[in-house]
């Protein structure tokens, strides 16, 4: 079963083009990985929802997203992306959850 990890964010405008360049940023990274299916990136535009930016990562099962997360801070760290200071430097806030997929 694939494992999806979706984070919500809460964007403040004059920071969304730099978070969002943030973003794939870490994502070239990620797409990396063994096990890594899919990813997106979404801006909302339109509907009511504090959040206004939502990423998704998919893993192929269980062990591919804990290889990911164990080989996460290590790689974010040769790339020089660190997630919580950019998130504190642009006013960011985030909601994270973990889901597993299965088609309809």
């Amino acid at each position: 079963m694939q494992v999806v990890l979706i984070d919500k964010f809460i964007v403040p405008e004059e920071s969304k083009a730099k978070f969002i360049a943030e973003v794939h940023k870490s994502a070239a990274f990620l797409r990396t990985l063994p096990g890594f299916v899919e990813g997106f990136v979404y801006e909302k535009t339109g509907g009511e929802s504090r959040n206004n930016v939502v990423t998704t990562a998919v893993w192929k099962d269980e062990e591919a997203f804990m290889n990911a997360k164990r080989s996460a801070a290590e790689g974010f760290k040769k790339i020089g992306f660190n997630p919580q200071e950019i998130m504190k430097t642009l006013k960011v806030e985030i909601e994270r959850a973990i889901y597993r997929r299965t088609p309809y």
